[in-house]
C-alpha cells in the first residue's frame, strides 16, 4: 500500500556531468516520478560538485581528453579496476572524497531515497550508510550493459539494470536476486511512444523519401574517425541523406559544414538537439560508438545501428550484447563503415532483419518500470520513519 494522499516524499538523485547520458537517465527518471508523484520533490544534483571546482573541471577536461586522445590508456584502467574489491583501500578512499559535502546535501533535503545513476556517487552514498551517518534506501542504476566492480557497493538496497545478463553477472558476484531490477535503462516519455511531427522534414530541411543515415557519438560528439569516413563517403552518388549529430563538439560542427558544402549527399549538422527521439524515428540506419543511452534509445525506436569505434569496457559490453541479438552491425575500419552504408541502402532487408531483432531487447517503458521501484522503496521507507516517530512517542 502507498502513503496517503497528503504526504509527500523527497527524492535526491545524483548523477555526472562525464558526457550527457548519465543525466539524461536522471532526468527520465526524475520526470517519472513526478508525473506519477506530483506533490513529491524530485532534486537532481551532480556529485562533481561536492568536490573542489578546480578538481572537478580537471576531471571533466581529463575524460574528454582521455576518451579523445588516449582510448588505450582508458582500457588499461578499466581492465585494471574492473576486479577491484569493493572494499579494497582505493575503493575506500575514493569514496570519501567529497562525502562531506554529499552529507550536508543529503541532510538538507532529508530524502526518503536516493538513486545514483553514476558509480562514484553510490559508493560515497555506500560508505556514509555503513558509517551510520544515514539509513536511506540507495538505488544504483548502471547505464550499460556493464560488469564493471565500479558498481558494486556493499549498502546498496536496490540495482536498476539495462538487461538480463547484467543480472546474472551480479548474482555471480554474490548479490541477491531480490536486489535486482532489469528493466531496460529508463528513457524520456518519447521513447516510449511514435512522436514525430510531420513538419520535421520541412524543419531540418530532408526528403522523406531519402534513405536517412543519423550519426551520434554522445553528448560530445566524439566520434574518432568521422571526417574522414565522411571526406571519402560525400563524394559518392548515393540515394540517402546524413543528419549529423555532434553535441557540444562545436570543432567537428565546423568541420562537417565546410565540408557539406562540396558534398553529393545532403547533409545536415545539427549539433546538439532535444528532439532526438523525432530523428530517430524518421532515420533508417544509426552510425554510433555504443553508448548505453544511444544504444537503448536506438532499441526503443526500432532503429538499426551500425557501431564503430566503441569505447574499450562499457561500450565494448554494449556492442557484444547487440551483435549477440543481432541488433546491430559492427565496422572495424573506415572502408568496413562505407561498404555496409552502401549495402543498407541498397539492400532495406538488412535493416529488416535487426528491426525484427530488437524486439525481444527493446525497453522502452524503462523508466515507468524504474521509477515505480523507486516510489515503492520512498513509501515504504517514509511509513517505516513515522511508524518509529509513533512508537518513540508511545
Amino acid at each position: 500500500m502507498g502513503l496517503s494522499g497528503n504526504e509527500k516524499c523527497n527524492v535526491l538523485i545524483i548523477s555526472a556531468s562525464y558526457g550527457a547520458g548519465h543525466y539524461q537517465v536522471s532526468n527520465a527518471l526524475a520526470l517519472m516520478i513526478r508525473q506519477q508523484r506530483p506533490a513529491w520533490n524530485v532534486e537532481i544534483c551532480d556529485f562533481l560538485n561536492c568536490t573542489n571546482p578546480y578538481l572537478k573541471n580537471a576531471l571533466l577536461f581529463s575524460y574528454k581528453q582521455v576518451i579523445k586522445h588516449f582510448a588505450k590508456g582508458y582500457k588499461w584502467y578499466y581492465q585494471a579496476t574492473s576486479q577491484l574489491n569493493p572494499n579494497s583501500k582505493l575503493r575506500q578512499i575514493l569514496n570519501r572524497v567529497g562525502s562531506e559535502k554529499l552529507l550536508e546535501t543529503i541532510y538538507n533535503l532529508n530524502p526518503d531515497v536516493i538513486v545514483c545513476t553514476f558509480p562514484n556517487p553510490a559508493g560515497m552514498v555506500s560508505y556514509l550508510k555503513s558509517c551510520g551517518y544515514i539509513d536511506i534506501p540507495l538505488v544504483t542504476v548502471i547505464t550499460d550493459v556493464a560488469f564493471h566492480n565500479q558498481w558494486l557497493h556493499p549498502f546498496v538496497d536496490a540495482y536498476i539494470l539495462a538487461a538480463d545478463v547484467v543480472a546474472r553477472h551480479l548474482r555471480r558476484k554474490g548479490v541477491p536476486a531480490s536486489k535486482l531490477h532489469v528493466t531496460g535503462i529508463p528513457l524520456r516519455p518519447e521513447f516510449s511512444v511514435t512522436c514525430h511531427n510531420p513538419s520535421i522534414w520541412e524543419d531540418y530541411d530532408i526528403s522523406p523519401d531519402l534513405f536517412t543515415l543519423m550519426i551520434m557519438g554522445g553528448g560530445c560528439g566524439l566520434l574518432t574517425g568521422i571526417e574522414s569516413i565522411f571526406n571519402e563517403l560525400l563524394h559518392q552518388d548515393l540515394p540517402m541523406q546524413i543528419l549529423a549529430v555532434t553535441g557540444t563538439n562545436y570543432t567537428l560542427a565546423r568541420k562537417l559544414e565546410t565540408i557539406s558544402r562540396s558534398s553529393k549527399i545532403p547533409l545536415r549538422v545539427l549539433g546538439f538537439v532535444d528532439d532526438i527521439a523525432q530523428l530517430m524515428e524518421i532515420s533508417d540506419l544509426l552510425l554510433t560508438k555504443a553508448g548505453g543511452v544511444t544504444v537503448f534509445e536506438a532499441l526503443a525506436k526500432k532503429l538499426p545501428m551500425l557501431i564503430y569505434k566503441p569505447l574499450p569496457g562499457h561500450e565494448r559490453n554494449n556492442v557484444r550484447y547487440l551483435l549477440k541479438h543481432k541488433a546491430a552491425i559492427q565496422a572495424r575500419s573506415k572502408e568496413q563503415v562505407i561498404d555496409t552504408i552502401v549495402r543498407c541502402v541498397n539492400d532495406p532487408s538488412i535493416l529488416n532483419g535487426m528491426r525484427k531483432s530488437m524486439d525481444s531487447i527493446a525497453r522502452p517503458f524503462a523508466a515507468r518500470d524504474a521509477a515505480n521501484i523507486i516510489i515503492q522503496m520512498a513509501e515504504d521507507y517514509r511509513k517505516s520513519r513515522n511508524q518509529a516517530k509513533i512508537y518513540t512517542v508511545s
